[in-house]
């Protein structure tokens, strides 16, 4: 069953529909970047954040290119690779390639200098880089990275990053969770939220039905993302394969 997409009007705030095309874009010839929130040159004031995280932004890199030496500090950001393969490299001397599958996470706590750059002289990298502010300033840097693979994620929600390593998932210093799914055709997951927390679906690729709790269904495509704020159960419908991460955030009254 597919549903039709539909406009939400703007005084629901339970769930906010953030469609692939209304991201920021920007295209600097060697980068390709889709941007959910504000990120440098592109400023949405309706956009800044969500809770503690800050960017999910969805790059495309050229081969032999990429992000060089550059700085970071207070910040937890995180690289879901989609295809081809960063090479990581930082003033700690880590030196790490991420692949699909793989999940970095690097805390840049007082300071931290690194590049990220496209391992391959001839193929695309396709990441998302995911930004999320730490529940305290001036940690000492570190980077982390776990691997799991597409069983681990095969028709149900794996715990990729969390604030105590549960489930092998990298550590984040925030009281935030991201998980993961690879969903067949079909298939049905859902997500439950506590009281005063808040849910951000991000779909990867593919093409699924999102049934929120007293709200009508949508159809989400590859790049769309929702807004959970006071909507405790979203059902997820997979209409084709569909990779998808949640991510369960601690959200301020206003919020």
């Amino acid at each position: 069953m597919s549903a039709t997409a539909v406009s939400l009007p703007p005084e629901s705030r339970r769930v906010v529909l953030r469609r692939a095309q209304d991201r920021g874009h920007a295209n600097f010839g060697w980068l390709d970047a889709r941007f959910s929130f504000s990120f440098a040159s592109y400023q949405d004031p309706e956009h800044e954040n969500f809770g503690p995280l800050r960017a999910l932004n969805e790059d495309v890199i050229l081969p032999g290119t990429g992000f060089g030496p550059h700085g970071h500090s207070d910040m937890e950001i995180v690289i879901y690779p989609l295809s081809g393969v960063i090479e990581h490299r930082d003033s700690l001397g880590t030196h790490a390639l991420v692949r699909p599958g793989d999940v970095q996470r690097m805390t840049a706590g007082h300071g931290i200098t690194h590049s990220q750059m496209n391992a391959s002289q001839s193929k695309l990298d396709h990441h998302l880089q995911i930004w999320l502010l730490p529940s305290v300033r001036g940690l000492p840097p570190s980077v982390e990275q776990a691997h799991f693979d597409d069983a681990a994620k095969h028709n149900r929600f794996c715990l990729i990053a969390s604030p105590d390593r549960q489930d092998g998932s990298v550590k984040l210093h925030q009281d935030a969770r991201i998980s993961a799914a690879i969903m067949e055709p079909g298939v049905r997951l859902s997500r439950e939220l506590a009281a005063g927390r808040g849910g951000y679906l991000h779909v990867a690729r593919g093409r699924l039905e999102a049934r929120p709790e007293g709200e009508q269904p949508l159809l989400l495509r590859a790049g769309d993302a929702l807004k959970l704020v006071e909507t405790l159960f979203v059902e997820l419908v997979a209409e084709e394969v569909s990779e998808v991460l949640f991510f369960d955030l601690p959200l301020s009254p206003q919020e």
